[in-house]
């Protein structure tokens, strides 16, 4: 292969060797079904003891639900969705300026999945970001395309607007730049922004996707019996991580995947899949079926941690991203995370009736650590952490 990523640009018309699973290992694409019962939950709705009754079902029975009237506004899913596209756009060139096969590293680009350890590599390139703190996280991300982190407060901005006196029905202004470093030095760059303004695209989506998580978190406490602040409490100042899925036109899909079958290590994630491309698949019932996008939608996936907390009561969903022939497939998607040291183990009042603890107390820190040194799609990590 010529570069270290798949969106160079180049169509292939052969999957290469590296790409293609054993045949006892490959997707049979021509065995799925789509899920016709995916249930789809309306956040709006004034009847909270029927919500939390439907996320307590599917939590338990799926692993896996969408919700609609989520509060995220379209405009931010739009611009997220716009900035993934031109991000993935962007020349092979610069893109490299941030690639790394370093899992450590709080930002960085990469493809498949761990290429450091995989025998066989995933269809996939991704752009993976650390989102809370906010301050301290987005210094660090990428500067192009220009809107997609805004101004961090260490540099001092001079904007210089440039309006026509003559007419307002011209063209919107162009945005001058200079922004001076804390080592005195100056850069200068000129971009053609709308009139409001908005540097600040991502963060501003992974603000309010942070929301919703905080809103699942509490319907889903309540759907178990417990204290609606108690999986909030438990999992501490929760990281955010998101990872910018990028999954091009591939020749032979039936060969390979997007991500082959895993379940998430983290509390919760949310998914925002692109409307125009199917590519989403889950385990329901030892079968595979189709997870196709549903019309301003996300998806919401229950991660390890809300296995190990419910006792085991709600399932952490098998998943695994496949390929098409003709289109390329993006997708973002949101984790929240225990903070390092927060203690995971079954809540107690879901024991006290006789049923054990499955899963033995550990922290996030050891759990990471261990699902980072196997391949994605092993056992379940989880199983690792059961009492014997």
């Amino acid at each position: 292969m010529d570069t270290k990523f798949l969106s160079s640009g180049f169509r292939y018309t052969n999957l290469p060797e590296s790409y293609i699973r054993p045949e006892s290992e490959r997707p049979r694409l021509s065995e799925v079904s789509v899920c016709e019962n995916i249930p789809v939950i309306d956040l709006d709705s004034q009847d909270r003891a029927q919500t939390v009754l439907q996320i307590g079902e599917a939590c338990k029975y799926y692993g896996f639900f969408q919700v609609i009237n989520h509060g995220v506004s379209m405009e931010a899913v739009e611009k997220m969705l716009g900035i993934a596209n031109e991000f993935f756009e962007l020349s092979v060139e610069e893109k490299m300026k941030l690639y790394s096969d370093d899992p450590s590293k709080t930002m960085r680009l990469s493809t498949s999945f761990n290429v450091k350890k995989e025998t066989v590599h995933n269809w996939r390139d991704y752009l993976r970001l650390h989102c809370h703190p906010l301050d301290k996280y987005v210094p660090e991300w990428p500067s192009n395309p220009p809107t997609f982190k805004y101004v961090p407060p260490s540099l001092t901005l001079s904007l210089f607007l440039f309006f026509s006196f003559l007419s307002y029905s011209l063209p919107l202004p162009w945005l001058f730049l200079v922004l001076h470093d804390q080592r005195g030095g100056t850069t200068a760059s000129v971009y053609h922004v709308d009139f409001h303004f908005n540097m600040d695209i991502v963060s501003s989506y992974c603000k309010e996707v942070r929301e919703l998580g905080y809103r699942l978190e509490e319907l889903i406490s309540e759907s178990l019996g417990l204290e609606k602040h108690y999986i909030k409490n438990t999992l501490g100042e929760q990281g955010q991580h998101m990872a910018v899925n990028f999954y091009p036109p591939c020749p032979e899909p039936e060969l390979t995947y997007g991500l082959p079958g895993h379940t998430d290590p983290n509390a919760l994630t949310i998914l925002l899949q692109d409307l125009g491309v199917c590519g989403l698949q889950v385990l329901k019932d030892g079968k595979w079926v189709a997870v196709n996008p549903h019309p301003n939608a996300f998806v919401i996936n229950i991660g390890d941690q809300l296995q190990a907390l419910s006792n085991g009561i709600y399932k952490s969903v098998w998943h695994r991203a496949v390929t098409n022939t003709d289109k390329a497939r993006l997708s973002v998607a949101s984790f929240l995370c225990p903070e390092d040291d927060a203690l995971i183990s079954p809540a107690k009042s879901l024991t006290v009736d006789g049923s054990p603890a499955i899963y033995r107390g550990y922290t996030y820190t050891e759990y990471y650590k261990k699902f980072w040194t196997r391949n994605l799609d092993q056992e379940h990590c989880l199983e690792l952490f059961k009492n014997q």
